[in-house]
């Protein structure tokens, strides 16, 4: 609990994302916050502006003053807009009015850099004492914080990330990269596809997207711009990489999700694995397409003319991988332990890999860094839990989501209809959000309507994930993108904002289709799991 304290308070306390100050870019870690503790208004702002580079495209001036323009119309009428909608939650109303009421002032608080977490406490706690439940105020507030962070299901979570700071700081990610480059380079567009597979490989050893993007983008995008590739094609493979890879345990927001729909955190984790696979795959795909039909986007890399043996000898460098999901996911299907046990055996794979590659030196130099970086971040990411679980508790009681649900039922709306809507939500909640926060502040809403309409909690697990992955590529503010923006930027990439967009919306059919395909049969997200059973 100590370690949990500290980077509670530091992820309250320090708005400089100490969590990834292992990274140089110090302006990357600033702008997009571990996970959902990130500030959508100052990511913007500062990305916008190219704070450091003399270059920026004339789309992206035009696009950051319109940006100031917003803000500065957000801050205007900030006063209407929060004294009305505290007098709608303290009114004699309807409690629907009440939460719908508590959701827009919310939102409102996030786009004037309120942190998520803080935000959805507020407007939760005061959502409960305008019901007129003071002392119900008063006790989420006393007791939320520890019922929330007290959890064996959520326990796993400081593990996982623990897994993929300690690969990262060692510098055995980058060898990860090497070797799925080495095995996957020979095809139309290799680069690109060895990109994609590698955030599928940093998948099983990390759980932030952030932490993919980041670890494969720094090494990919220069190398494919040197080897002649588009930059809008190279920004796109980076991007993927990051979006599947959060699918593929272990995933924060997996776990995340079975602990607010209460179901059991191994299926969910193991239900995400085909459809992370999937996304993958469909990527590597549309790829090669792209390739075929247009030659001059991805040139032969070098990696095209390896020999077989040399190929071989190369690939090997991937046994971490291997090693990983036989450990966790191999744990967890057989039931060898449980999925809080298997965070904690992934950390001792992780320390074995370390030493094997690096040497004892490296992994005690790695150790004390990677637990600081892993105890801010966690802090983080359950401070939004904690603010999460107060808004969910208020808007079971305000009674919104049974309201939803009956007007679904009224308009005679099935599974297929209800997963549309919530594809077009998520979509534009991705334009100023980040997945987590989505979660926390939809799921409570929308799974008690889901399991009304007939779609199973686990299958509406990893759509949500899938679809909140999506959704932070969305324009005009997806926060992936100016991430990767950024990371090319201080590789010396001339990229701009509206290459990378362009890029990555090549992919976006894809993905939706995998997502149509979860709705219309849910047995591609379900038989994995069932076969645990």
């Amino acid at each position: 609990m100590a370690v949990f304290r500290f980077g509670l308070f530091a992820s309250l306390f320090r708005s400089d994302s100490s969590h990834l100050r292992s990274q140089p870019s110090r302006e990357l870690c600033d702008s997009v916050n571990a996970e959902g503790a990130s500030r959508m208004s100052d990511t913007i702002t500062e990305f916008g502006s190219g704070t450091g580079h003399q270059q920026e495209s004339q789309q992206d001036g035009t696009a950051s003053a319109g940006m100031r323009r917003f803000s500065s119309a957000v801050v205007l009428l900030s006063p209407i807009v929060i004294v009305g909608g505290v007098v709608a939650m303290f009114g004699d109303v309807a409690g629907e009015v009440q939460g719908i009421a508590a959701i827009v002032l919310m939102f409102w608080l996030l786009l004037l850099r309120v942190p998520v977490g803080i935000a959805l406490g507020i407007t939760g706690v005061l959502g409960l004492w305008g019901m007129g439940s003071l002392s119900g105020a008063v006790n989420t507030l006393q007791n939320s914080p520890w019922t929330t962070s007290a959890s064996w299901a959520l326990s796993v979570i400081p593990m996982f990330v623990l897994m993929g700071m300690l690969l990262e700081r060692s510098g055995v990610a980058r060898d990860i990269f090497q070797a799925v480059r080495a095995l996957l380079g020979r095809f139309p567009g290799g680069l690109a596809i060895s990109t994609n597979f590698a955030g599928a490989a940093m998948g099983a050893a990390s759980g932030s997207t952030l932490g993919i993007t980041y670890t494969v983008g720094r090494i990919a995008i220069p190398e494919m711009v040197r080897n002649g590739y588009d930059r809008r094609f190279s920004a796109a493979a980076v991007l993927t990489a990051g979006t599947g890879g959060q699918l593929i345990p272990p995933s924060i927001l997996l776990v995340v999700y079975a602990g607010i729909a209460q179901v059991p955190v191994g299926q969910q984790l193991i239900a995400g694995f085909v459809p992370g696979i999937a996304v993958h795959a469909v990527y590597a795909l549309m790829m090669v397409a792209i390739v075929l039909m247009r030659p001059r986007i991805a040139p032969t890399s070098g990696e095209a003319r390896l020999r077989g043996l040399e190929r071989l000898r190369k690939g090997v460098g991937i046994w971490p991988v291997l090693l990983l999901i036989v450990v966790v996911l191999g744990g967890l299907y057989q039931g060898v332990f449980t999925s809080t046990e298997a965070g904690a055996y992934g950390v001792l794979a992780a320390m074995f890999v370390v030493l094997v590659l690096r040497g004892p030196s490296v992994l005690v130099k790695s150790v004390l860094p990677a637990t600081r970086d892993t105890a801010v971040a966690v802090g983080a990411v359950f401070l939004i839990l904690i603010g999460g679980a107060m808004f969910g508790r208020f808007m079971a009681l305000s009674g919104l989501p049974r309201g939803f649900a009956e007007w679904l039922e009224s308009a005679n709306a099935g599974p297929v209809h209800f997963m549309l809507l919530v594809l077009v939500m998520y979509l534009a909640l991705g334009m100023f959000m980040d997945p987590m926060a989505m979660m926390l502040i939809t799921v409570p809403i929308l799974l008690p309507v889901a399991t009304a309409v007939g779609i199973d909690p686990i299958v509406f697990g990893v759509f949500v994930v899938l679809l909140g992955e999506l959704a932070v590529l969305t324009p005009p503010v997806g926060i992936l993108v100016f991430a990767v923006h950024r990371i090319a930027r201080d590789s010396g990439v001339n990229l701009s904002l509206s290459e990378a967009f362009r890029g990555v919306s090549w992919f976006y059919p894809v993905t939706l289709l995998v997502a149509l395909a979860m709705v219309l049969y849910p047995e591609f997200v379900l038989w994995l799991p069932g076969l645990m059973d």
